[in-house]
C-alpha cells in the first residue's frame, strides 16, 4: 500500500502544479536520473500541438523535487537537486499530448568530455578537488587513503568516469545522496523500516569467488611484493558466515595485477584488501519495499519487524542495519508514493564492487623529453606527452627500454631533451608508461639521410660520431666529431684481409705497455721524420739488421757508442775518418794498417 505524499517541484523559475507521475531512480555507482510526466496544458497552450515554450522554460534548468509524508510525521524529508537534460513531447491515440521532462542529477555535468591530464605527488582529495572544482554542485571530500600518489592519469576517460575508477581502485565511497556529492565515509543518517505487511523485503545470502592474491615489482628497490590479503571483517553475521562458505568453496585465487602503483609492501596489502573487501560487501543483499520517502542512497535502514505467534501474540525481531546502494522512488498522479530500494550491511567498511568501472586501455603514443636527470641514477626520463592541456600533461620519471641492460652492463643512450621517444604501457596500464623508442621529426631528420640506406650512424649530442658506410666493395667506418673536422678515424675494408686506419690528424696511442706483432712484416714509413725516444733504453732484436740511409746515418750519444760483434766489425766506405779530441786509442793482439 503506498503512502499519500505532498511534492513539490521546482524547475528554474517554474513551479509543477500537476504531473501524472513522477519517478527518481537513485544509484551509488551513476548518475541518478528522474522522470517526470506533465500534461501538455500545464506547460503550453492547449490549443497548440508542437513545442512552443516549455523548452526554453525547462531544458537546461536546476530542478528540485521535495517529497515529505501528508499523514505520517517523519523526521526530515526527500530532497533531490538536479538538471533536466531532456524535454519529450508525447503524443498518445486520442491525440493527448503529454511533457516528458527527463534529467540527471548534476554529476552528469561531469560527463562533459573526455580528457586526458596526468597528477604527479598528489593526494586522492587533491585529486578529487581538481577535478570537481568547474562544477557547482555540493561536494564533501575526505577519502580514508591519504597518503601522496606518484603518478596517476586520466586517459579518454570522462572526468566522472575517472574519478569513480579512482574511487574503486582505492576503495573509497564515491556517490550522489540527492543533494550533494560526497567522496569517503557515508554518514550516519538512519530511518526506520518496519516489516508489517505494508513494507515488505527479500534478503539473500550468496556464495561467490573471493579469493585473490596480487603480485607487483618495485623496480626503485629492486623488491617483489606479494599478498592475497586477510579475512574481510565487518560484514555482520550473515556476511562472515556467506564469506566462510565462499572461501571453503571457491579455493583458487584470482591473480590480479595491481590496478594502482605500489611503493612497498603495505600498500599492496591495502590493494589487496580493498578488493577482497567490496567484493564481499554484497555477499548479504537487502531488498525493500517501503512507503517512507525519507531514503536516499547512502541513507542506513534499521529493520524490524513481528511475527504473530499465536493470537493477540507478536514477536518483535531486529534484522539488522543496511545501507542503501540503489533506491527508486516514484508517485502517481494522485500523489501515492512508494519506493523500491536494495542494500547492503552498514557494517561494511567499503563500497560493493562498481560493476560500471572500465579501465581505459592504454596505446603507444608521441612525447617530448622534458628532463632526463634522474635524481636516482635510474636512465629515467620525465616527458611531456602531445595532450590537448599541455600544461596537465606531464609523467613522473619513466624508464626507458633498451635492447641489453642489466647490472654493470648493456647500453646506455638516454634520450636528450627536446627529443621525441616512443611511449607504451605496461600491461596497457595508463599508470605505468614506458620509453620504448626515439623517432625523428622534421628538424634532424635531413642531416641523417642517405640515398640507397648505405650509412647507418650513431652520434651524441657532442658530436661524437660512429659512422657505418655499407656501400659494396666500399666498406668503410668513420669515428669522428662532428665539431672538428680535421678529427676523425677512418677505417675501410678492402679485398679479402686488407684493412687501411687514415685520419688527418695526430693519432696518439697511450697505454702502460703497446706490442705490435705481425704474422709477416711490419713496415713504418713517413714523408718526413720518424722518432722514437725512450726514457731508458731502445732495444732493437733480430737476425739481421740492416740501417740504410740515402745520404747520412749519424749515431749519437751523450757519452759513449759502443758497437760488438761476436766474430767481426765491419767499416767501408771511400773515405774513412776518424778523429779524437784526445787520443784514438786502437787496441788489438794485431792491428793491420794499410795492409
Amino acid at each position: 500500500m503506498a503512502q499519500q505524499v505532498n511534492v513539490t517541484v521546482s524547475i528554474g523559475g517554474t513551479k509543477l502544479t500537476h504531473f501524472t507521475s513522477l519517478r527518481v531512480d537513485q544509484s551509488l555507482f551513476t548518475h541518478h536520473t528522474f522522470e517526470i510526466v506533465v500534461p501538455y496544458e500545464y506547460l503550453d497552450d492547449k490549443n497548440e500541438l508542437f513545442f512552443k515554450t516549455a523548452h526554453q522554460k525547462l531544458v537546461g534548468q536546476g530542478t528540485e523535487i521535495d517529497i515529505t509524508p501528508f499523514y505520517k510525521k517523519i523526521p526530515g524529508k526527500f530532497v533531490f537537486k538536479g538538471i533536466v537534460t531532456e524535454l519529450l513531447l508525447r503524443n498518445n491515440s486520442e491525440l493527448v499530448n503529454s511533457y516528458v521532462i527527463r534529467g540527471h542529477s548534476p554529476t552528469f555535468l561531469a560527463e562533459d568530455g573526455v580528457q586526458r591530464r596526468s597528477f604527479i605527488q598528489q593526494t586522492l582529495g587533491q585529486i578529487f578537488d581538481a577535478v570537481l572544482k568547474p562544477y557547482p554542485f555540493n561536494k564533501t571530500v575526505g577519502p580514508k587513503y591519504t597518503a601522496r600518489i606518484d603518478y596517476k592519469a586520466q586517459y579518454d576517460e570522462s572526468n566522472f568516469d575517472f574519478l569513480n575508477r579512482l574511487a574503486a581502485e582505492y576503495g573509497e565511497w564515491f556517490y550522489y545522496d540527492g543533494q550533494q556529492l560526497i567522496v569517503g565515509k557515508p554518514g550516519t543518517q538512519a530511518q526506520p523500516f518496519v516489516i508489517d505487511g505494508v513494507q515488505h523485503f527479500d534478503m539473500a545470502v550468496s556464495l561467490k569467488p573471493n579469493r585473490f592474491a596480487m603480485r607487483h615489482y618495485n623496480y626503485v628497490k629492486h623488491e617483489a611484493y606479494a599478498g592475497a590479503g586477510t579475512a574481510v571483517g565487518g560484514l555482520g553475521n550473515l556476511g562472515t558466515f556467506a564469506y566462510g562458505q565462499s572461501q571453503g568453496l571457491f579455493t583458487q585465487a584470482a591473480q590480479l595485477w595491481p590496478l594502482r602503483d605500489i611503493q612497498f609492501q603495505g600498500e599492496l596489502d591495502n590493494a589487496i584488501q580493498a578488493v577482497n573487501a567490496t567484493n564481499a560487501t554484497d555477499l548479504v543483499r537487502f531488498h525493500g519495499a517501503g512507503e517512507n520517502p525519507n531514503l536516499s542512497v547512502g541513507t542506513i535502514v534499521n529493520v524490524t519487524g513481528q511475527k504473530l505467534t499465536a493470537p493477540g501474540q507478536y514477536k518483535q525481531d531486529n534484522a539488522g542495519s543496511y545501507r542503501i546502494t540503489g533506491i527508486s522512488h516514484t508517485v502517481d498522479q494522485i500523489g501515492n508514493y512508494e519506493n523500491f530500494f536494495e542494500a547492503v550491511p552498514d557494517t561494511a567498511e567499503f563500497p560493493p564492487r562498481n560493476p560500471t568501472v572500465r579501465m581505459p586501455v592504454a596505446l603507444p603514443e608521441i612525447a617530448t623529453v622534458i628532463k632526463n636527470t634522474d635524481p636516482l641514477k635510474l636512465g629515467r626520463i620525465q616527458v611531456q606527452f602531445h595532450w590537448p592541456n599541455q600544461l596537465e600533461g606531464k609523467s613522473s620519471w619513466i624508464r626507458v627500454a633498451f635492447p641489453y641492460t642489466g647490472s654493470s652492463r648493456g647500453m646506455l643512450f638516454i634520450p636528450e631533451k627536446d627529443d621525441q621517444v616512443v611511449i607504451s604501457y605496461e600491461a596497457n596500464h595508463v599508470d605505468f608508461p614506458i620509453v620504448v623508442g626515439s623517432i625523428y621529426h622534421k628538424s634532424p631528420a635531413n642531416d641523417y639521410w642517405f640515398d640507397n640506406n648505405y650509412q647507418k650512424i650513431i652520434r651524441t649530442k657532442g658530436g661524437n660520431k660512429l659512422v657505418f658506410k655499407d656501400k659494396p666493395g666500399e666498406q668503410e667506418i668513420f669515428i669522428t666529431n662532428a665539431n672538428k673536422k680535421g678529427t676523425n678515424f677512418h677505417i675501410s675494408f678492402k679485398d679479402d684481409g686488407v684493412i687501411t686506419l687514415q685520419t688527418d690528424g695526430l693519432i696518439q696511442l697511450k697505454a702502460k705497455d703497446i706490442q705490435m706483432t705481425a704474422k709477416n712484416n711490419i713496415e713504418m714509413k713517413a714523408q718526413n721524420n720518424i722518432e722514437m725516444t725512450a726514457v731508458n733504453e731502445v732495444i732493437v732484436k733480430t737476425k739481421q739488421l740492416k740501417t740504410t740511409a740515402s745520404q747520412k746515418a749519424n749515431h749519437e750519444a751523450g757519452q759513449e757508442i759502443k758497437q760488438q760483434a761476436g766474430m767481426k766489425v765491419s767499416i767501408q766506405a771511400a773515405t774513412i775518418d776518424v778523429k779524437g779530441g784526445g787520443l784514438v786509442d786502437i787496441k788489438a793482439p794485431l792491428v793491420k794498417i794499410n795492409s
